[in-house]
């Protein structure tokens, strides 16, 4: 059995509550638990269901329950539970979150304050609350996470003298140096920074380091200490192979900044550039080279085995994030040692002329995968693109799982696409592997146009999906889409649909929300309508 296959059995399994047969499964391949497909991983389905046994044995394996919901319409565990009424699930996952990773109700309040830069509110929340220094939010971040984050170096000072663990690591693994190092992805500078925080995160480095923080291999190989790096590897020759608690290598830190001289140290030592680490199965560290343009670290991993095939998750490989910047002798050297664009880099880099000489090549490829071929395209908006895949046989109306290319385009594109790939034979009632459809999505974004394109070309008004056990008019309650409930309910949409639960009604939505507006706006057309 495949680890795809392995991980779609588990999920599955929890879903249908199978707790002996799950053991079985977790016993030859103990990894699963902290597995996933399509961005949702066999506890989420656990949980979903009200399988209590099997969250509680899904846990025991190392299963996040706290785990970051990465599509807009996710929503975490403890509010999955939450929704459905499964106050022993909701215990369960609290009790456990607060036993790992210190998660309490204050320690959200907490990252609010900070977020929002209420210095005089936040001393005195903490002041009130001294626990929360080393408390942690839904995701494990303790306030010092938070105050990396948001490059706040008074309150690092004081976090730090109210005894905040500088060690302390969140679900993903990441402790606040790493976030100095790399940065969060969902909370990013160009978006999220205040204007008066510190710009250059190396200074934050240097300052935690400074402030004792332990200076490890991964932070001498970030910042170029060669002499470190000998050192510590004549010290541990092990720490070559090693991840920190993020899942990242030295190798990779190092090729990232450019600092050919550790990279070799490394390489020399036995690192392995192919070796498995976060969101790269193939190792990341050629990527992070190609990426920051460093052509002598570049040569090195190459001339050591470094596959430039690799995928990083969502990125693209090596050759494709060369191409993006036009680094044409680093897209030599990769096609040197036999790297390759994709069909679906080629797709979302716009080359046309790429895309139909591997179509030549392999018709096939016009169907590479959920995020594939035709989601680049139509998400960037190449028609011409569009066109070509579709006279190769691009599948319109398969399955798909998290996105696809209709999605893609539905929010990335401009609606002559949309239109155009539901002219072509795009059914807009093709729904995902957990009945989740596209008007299920247009009506979560408030997207009226959308929507009204949809239903022209005959979506279903009372689709109900598995996920939220509800109608599009329940996703536009659920996310305060006022406008969007007054257009679905002129065009007939059941404000009390027959095949939803109580729980999962559009009113419930809108009311455990907290969407005040369309709680009375429902609620008004509910008592009319009875």
């Amino acid at each position: 059995m495949t680890k795809e296959a392995s991980i779609r059995r588990l999920i599955d399994l929890s879903a249908a509550g199978e707790t002996a047969l799950i053991e079985d499964l977790l016993r030859n391949e103990p990894d699963l638990a902290q597995g996933g497909w399509g961005y949702f991983s066999p506890l989420h389905f656990a949980v979903r269901e009200g399988r209590r046994d099997a969250v509680e044995l899904l846990l025991a394996h190392g299963a996040d329950a706290a785990e970051k919901p990465v599509l807009s319409w996710q929503d975490s565990l403890l509010q999955k539970a939450r929704d459905r009424g499964y106050a022993d699930i909701e215990a369960l996952l609290g009790a456990h979150l607060e036993r790992t990773l210190q998660v309490k109700p204050i320690g959200d309040t907490a990252a609010e304050l900070i977020r929002a830069g209420k210095r005089g509110e936040l001393l005195a929340w903490l002041e009130a609350h001294p626990e929360a220094v080393r408390a942690g939010d839904e995701r494990g971040n303790t306030p010092l996470h938070w105050a990396v984050m948001t490059r706040w170096i008074e309150l690092i000072d004081l976090l730090l003298a109210k005894g905040a663990d500088p060690l302390a690591t969140r679900s993903d693994g990441c402790q606040p140096v790493h976030l100095a190092l790399e940065g969060d992805y969902f909370y990013r500078p160009g978006r999220d920074l205040p204007s008066e925080a510190v710009r250059d995160n190396r200074f934050l480095l240097g300052y935690l380091i400074g402030k004792g923080v332990p200076y490890d291999l991964f932070i001498a190989a970030a910042v170029g200490d060669a002499a470190k790096v000998k050192e510590l590897l004549a010290a541990d020759p092990q720490l070559v192979s090693a991840r920190d608690t993020s899942g990242r290598s030295a190798l990779y830190y190092a090729a990232k900044q450019g600092y050919a001289e550790v990279v070799r140290s490394l390489l020399d030592s036995g690192a392995d550039p192919n070796q498995a680490e976060r969101d790269a199965a193939g190792g990341a560290a050629l990527y992070a080279a190609v990426r920051g343009r460093h052509t002598d670290c570049v040569k090195l991993l190459l001339a050591h085995g470094a596959d430039p095939n690799a995928e990083i998750d969502a990125s693209g490989n090596s050759v494709y994030a060369a191409m993006q910047q036009g680094a044409q002798e680093l897209l030599e050297l990769l096609y040197a040692h036999g790297g390759t664009v994709t069909m679906a880099g080629a797709c979302a880099l716009g080359r046309i002329d790429l895309v139909g000489e591997l179509l030549a090549v392999n018709p096939a490829a016009a169907n590479d995968g959920d995020y594939g071929p035709l989601a680049q395209a139509a998400s960037c908006g190449y028609t011409s693109i569009v066109k070509l895949l579709l006279r190769h046989g691009a599948e319109l109306n398969g399955p798909w799982y998290a996105s696809n290319y209709m999605v893609y385009a539905c929010r990335y594109a401009d609606k002559e696409m949309v239109e155009l790939l539901l002219r072509q034979g795009a059914d807009p009632n093709v729904r995902n592997w957990i009945g989740i459809s596209y008007l299920h999505l247009a009506a979560q974004a408030g997207d009226i146009e959308l929507a009204e394109l949809l239903l022209r070309f005959g979506a279903d008004l009372h689709a109900v999906d598995e996920e939220y056990a509800t109608t599009p008019l329940g996703w536009a309650a659920k996310y305060g889409q006022t406008g969007m409930i007054e257009y679905l309910l002129r065009k007939g949409a059941a404000i009390e649909p027959a095949d939803v639960p109580d729980w999962a009604r559009p009113l419930a939505w809108a009311r455990r929300r907290g969407h005040h507006a369309a709680e009375d706006l429902l609620a008004a057309r509910t008592k009319g309508a009875v």
